[in-house]
């Protein structure tokens, strides 16, 4: 027999029963975590090309994320999400094939034949929006993901036994989940000033500084172990300079990055892009942060330290 809501064993009950689906939603995120990064980390230090097909696999996956939320408002369709995902397959294959000149090719490419597609495919669609979101998508996914590729085989050229550049990747990475955990721990239990509440309300600038603080000692900490593990010949260039700035690249564009996706998000009114990983949501969830953080990471250790 129910409690009447004025018995005290009956409050507890109720609150017990409240408390139940935050603790599994808790486990799902730490087992969603623990699949994602063996997944991405098992791939990253096994070798360049099963690198490369686990990054184009999240392309893709991010890809069908998004033209699944422009069909929702009828944006796009199943036939055009086929031109943008080739799109996003054909940035990080040829970011590993053929580098940086490659993405001049496929933005040419995409935007050429979504112009095509809807000139003499699909007639009836209003062609400027659905031209722009065909390009988007492998932009966002194709584009920006294909800078790890990048990044890694880059930084294995200029180490010294030209096989071990995902260390470089593996510390950008471990940064950016630093910051996420830093951020969220500390945002959760003490933020109260919003950072940008109209577009991801539970950010706040608590959990801002926690995350750069966590982050700029990760960082010095993390070179440490790298330069001890592989010896400091292996990456000359990897400095503690290189480090730091490398931390402050992270926690400036990793949050930029975040909230464009929240904006998305928030356009379309969904909390999610997807639900593949337990607890986190979809593939642009998880990669978020990176969209902006890789590209400048690689552009700034290419430019400034290796060269």
């Amino acid at each position: 027999m129910a409690r009447r809501s004025g018995d005290p064993g009956g409050v507890m009950e109720t609150r017990r029963i409240r408390r139940a689906p935050a603790a599994g939603g808790f486990s799902e995120r730490i087992v969603g975590a623990v699949l994602f990064a063996a997944i991405f980390l098992g791939t990253l230090i096994w070798g360049a090309l099963p690198f490369t097909f686990a990054v184009a696999l999240a392309a893709v996956i991010g890809s069908i994320e998004l033209f699944s939320l422009f069909e929702t408002k009828g944006q796009a369709t199943p036939t055009a999400a086929a031109v943008g995902i080739a799109g996003s397959l054909a940035y990080v294959f040829l970011a590993h094939y053929k580098p940086v000149e490659s993405i001049g090719y496929v933005t040419i490419g995409v935007i050429f034949v979504s112009f095509m597609w809807y000139m003499f495919v699909l007639r009836h669609v209003k062609p400027t929006k659905a031209v722009a979101l065909t390009v988007f998508a492998p932009l966002l996914t194709g584009l920006c993901l294909s800078y790890f590729v990048l990044l890694r085989d880059t930084a294995s050229r200029a180490s010294l036994h030209h096989s071990r550049g995902w260390w470089i990747v593996l510390f950008v990475v471990l940064l950016i989940w630093v910051y996420d955990i830093c951020a969220w721990a500390v945002g959760r239990k003490i933020g109260r000033r919003k950072m940008a509440p109209s577009i991801s309300p539970n950010k706040s600038w608590e959990g801002t500084i926690a995350g750069t603080l966590g982050v700029l000692a990760a960082s010095a900490l993390f070179r440490l172990v790298i330069v001890a593990i592989n010896g400091g010949r292996e990456f000359p260039w990897f400095t503690y300079g290189c480090a730091m700035v490398i931390g402050v690249i992270v926690v400036v564009f990793g949050p930029l990055g975040d909230l464009s996706e929240s904006l998305v998000k928030r356009d379309y009114g969904v909390k999610d892009m997807g639900k593949m990983i337990p607890g986190h949501g979809g593939i642009m969830d998880r990669f978020d942060s990176s969209f902006f953080t890789v590209p400048i990471v690689y552009y700034v250790v290419f430019y400034f330290f290796i060269r």
